[in-house]
């Protein structure tokens, strides 16, 4: 456990001083991760987490009117976010300070309401859920946005989501390093995965291309819309960054998502919840990007999470790199 907190001060100090922007932003979710699978469970630290949670959950209510009032910003969050975020955690946190209804919450996202891991993921799920939607309206009617990318945003992006990951599958506290690589669903590929792989990629990269392009004849406004934003890469050259981008999400996001969470919360629910914070593309883009993120959670089902890295990255590259319709 001081391994993790140890590690955890280390994001935030990187973050705060080292410029390595997005290292502090799942250190409270990690802590909180690490916290529950030191301690265990049992009736005392059941009492002293709901007493925690309500006094948590009662101060996000003056957090937010002050945030509102002022217009407090938090990093790159807009005050708008920041109230949405404060009171999706103060109510996630009340419903799941009531046992029945915590219970039924959790047994519907197919989680054990005895577990307490089971439940910071629940309230992860539904505050990255909520932010989303919010995130989503606020972006509605933006122009035009260049998204600076930086050499270090993909270690940044491996490294928080890895270490969430590990955290999640108890990596150091309940697993060894072999238990959780296991558990996350890492193995050597084959030659007939890495064949199959980037097949899957390449027919995922033909229905979505198929899909974009009737969205444009049929609907060009909403598709101006989403191509809104971009990369603008900073001392990289515009294929390096794609290429780097793609890797970077293909190991970080699959051993998050399709490694640690999809075990639990199933493949459509992981997918939902993989795609949520893509709020730059519009409804039916969503949709499209949902139905990636099930082909994705068929193919852990069927292999590994390494093989899905393998066709996530191969298709983010095809998708940087290859010319649009």
């Amino acid at each position: 456990m001081l391994l993790w907190v140890a590690a955890c001060a280390a994001f935030a100090v990187l973050d705060v001083f080292g410029g390595l922007d997005g290292l502090l932003v799942p250190v409270p979710l990690i802590l909180a991760l690490v916290f529950v699978r030191a301690v265990g469970s049992g009736e005392r630290l059941a009492y002293a987490s709901r007493l925690v949670a309500a006094v948590v959950a009662a101060a996000c209510l003056p957090a937010a009117s002050f945030a509102w009032r002022f217009g407090v910003g938090l990093g790159s969050m807009s005050p708008t976010l920041v109230v949405t975020g404060l009171l999706a955690f103060a109510a996630t946190l009340a419903v799941l300070l009531v046992p029945p209804a915590g219970d039924r919450f959790l047994r519907a996202f197919g989680l054990d309401p005895a577990s307490p891991v089971h439940r910071v993921v629940a309230l992860a799920f539904v505050l990255t859920v909520f932010d989303a939607v919010a995130l989503f309206f606020e972006l509605r009617e933006s122009g035009p946005v260049e998204i600076p990318f930086y050499p270090s945003d993909p270690l940044v992006s491996v490294t928080t989501d890895v270490a969430l990951a590990l955290a999640g599958a108890g990596f150091g506290l309940t697993r060894g390093l072999r238990e959780s690589v296991a558990r996350l669903g890492l193995q050597p590929l084959t030659r007939r995965q890495i064949v199959a792989a980037v097949l899957v990629a390449a027919l995922f990269q033909l229905v979505v291309g198929g899909l974009e392009y009737l969205e444009s004849v049929l609907l060009p406004s909403v598709h101006a819309l989403e191509d809104r934003f971009g990369y603008q890469f900073v001392g990289l050259p515009p294929w390096v960054g794609g290429l780097l981008t793609s890797l970077s999400a293909g190991v970080g996001e699959e051993i998050l998502f399709r490694g640690a969470l999809q075990p639990r919360l199933g493949v459509v629910l992981t997918a939902v919840l993989s795609r949520a914070l893509q709020v730059q593309y519009q409804v039916p883009g969503m949709i499209v990007i949902v139905m990636v993120g099930v082909g994705l959670g068929i193919v852990r089902e069927r292999t590994s999470t390494s093989c899905c890295i393998l066709v996530h990255a191969l298709y983010d590259a095809a998708a940087f790199l290859l010319p649009d319709f």
